[in-house]
């Protein structure tokens, strides 16, 4: 019986051992797939493994790819080896004094972060000249690999030294049709898409977003007067809900969206007049160091003196482009869209929120190209959002 119990006990360690075994073959298997790759040796680059030299060059390809995205020549690049810099390799970038750095900030960024890598530190100054400057170090944490200083040469006249105005643009209104979403952020311009969660697509339309390196807005649906007939949708924070639940909803909201630039409501002219309803929301948005932004305000919201009280960030948008965005054609939006260049201008930086139509897609690249923006920079939402640490 004991030599029974032996041999019986001695199959459960052979199928482990084979176990093992293959476990390693198919480790080793994926190690080798990842090394064949730029972004599988960047992803073994973070753990620590691989050929340094490679890394460096994957990575300096997609910055290349991020620099020609943004329409910067081949030739305003040049490259030096330093000893002492806070990177091997140190890339200077001269840009026309027409030139967007934004642009190229934000294309640069979009490239590394899609191939794992990041932006490890940014600054900008002034040169003795009048140049604007811009200065990079990308590579993975704790390993730089290229510092980036970006020189776009001073505009003449009497803004030889004067900064460019900051435009942030919002896309909004998607509603379901992530088909529409998707045309949208393929557009070569940086703007952040603002998402309904709670909706079947939802889910879907946050992947997409994400994959395209756009900034996300999560875009709370929160009552309105005359609901239900007036219906932000599946999901609507009701006045009626207890705060528990309201809490609960967002959190879960927040996890479904992943990375957020901001949170905004969507419709809620009753909701953001409830004090009790957006002490629940903000205390969720504090937890994660989520900005608020209050799209066309109702008369007795709350909203900005309790953000104050319970030290939450909030923002109005300078402008908000929706009926002009529904026009039969694109004279509205002309129309528009040259007051908020020179309100852009005249503040130095504006936040703009765009309706998607198909009139907006025709009209956007057209709107956005740098002989229209002059004097202009388009970027990134988080570069004209204030942010929680500035509190």
């Amino acid at each position: 019986m004991a030599r029974s119990r032996r041999r019986t006990s001695a199959w459960p360690r052979g199928l482990l051992a084979l176990a093992a075994v293959a476990f390693v073959i198919l480790a080793g298997a994926e190690a080798y797939r990842l090394a064949s790759t730029g972004a599988g040796r960047i992803a073994l680059a973070r753990l620590g493994l691989g050929d340094p030299a490679k890394v460096t060059r994957d990575i300096g390809q997609h910055i290349r790819a991020g620099l020609v995205a943004a329409g910067v020549p081949r030739d305003s690049l040049r490259e030096s080896v330093t000893e002492a810099g806070p990177a091997a390799l140190r890339w200077r970038v001269g840009l026309k004094p027409d030139a967007s750095l934004i642009q190229a900030n934000y294309a640069v960024t979009r490239r590394v972060e899609e191939a794992g890598a990041r932006v490890l530190s940014g600054r900008e100054s002034t040169g003795p000249h009048g140049e604007s400057i811009v200065t990079l170090l990308i590579g993975l944490p704790k390993r730089p690999t290229h510092e980036i200083v970006l020189t776009r040469g001073a505009r003449r006249g009497d803004d030889a030294v004067k900064p460019a105005a900051r435009l942030a643009l919002v896309l909004f209104g998607f509603g379901e049709d992530a088909a529409r979403a998707r045309a949208f952020m393929a557009l070569h311009a940086p703007f952040a898409v603002a998402i309904v969660p709670g909706a079947k697509s939802s889910a879907e339309l946050f992947r997409a977003a994400h994959a395209a390196g756009r900034e996300v807005v999560l875009h709370l649906p929160l009552e309105p007067v005359n609901y239900p007939q007036v219906n932000p949708g599946p999901g609507t924070l009701l006045v009626t809900m207890p705060p528990t639940r309201i809490s609960g909803i967002v959190k879960r909201w927040l996890d479904q969206a992943g990375p957020v630039i901001a949170a905004a409501n969507h419709m809620g002219s009753l909701a953001t007049q409830d004090m009790t309803v957006m002490s629940a929301v903000y205390r969720e948005l504090k937890r994660r160091h989520v900005p608020f932004v209050h799209v066309r305000p109702a008369a007795g919201a709350v909203c900005r003196s309790l953000a104050a009280d319970m030290g939450v960030v909030y923002e109005e948008p300078g402008a908000v482009l929706d009926a002009e965005a529904r026009g039969k054609d694109a004279k509205a939006l002309e129309r528009r869209w040259g007051e908020i260049l020179r309100q852009a201008r005249a503040r130095g930086r504006l936040e703009v929120w765009v309706r998607a139509t198909p009139l907006t897609r025709e009209w956007l690249p057209r709107a956005t190209t740098p002989k229209k923006l002059e004097g202009v920079d388009l970027a990134p939402l988080s570069g004209v959002m204030r942010r929680p640490a500035e509190l």
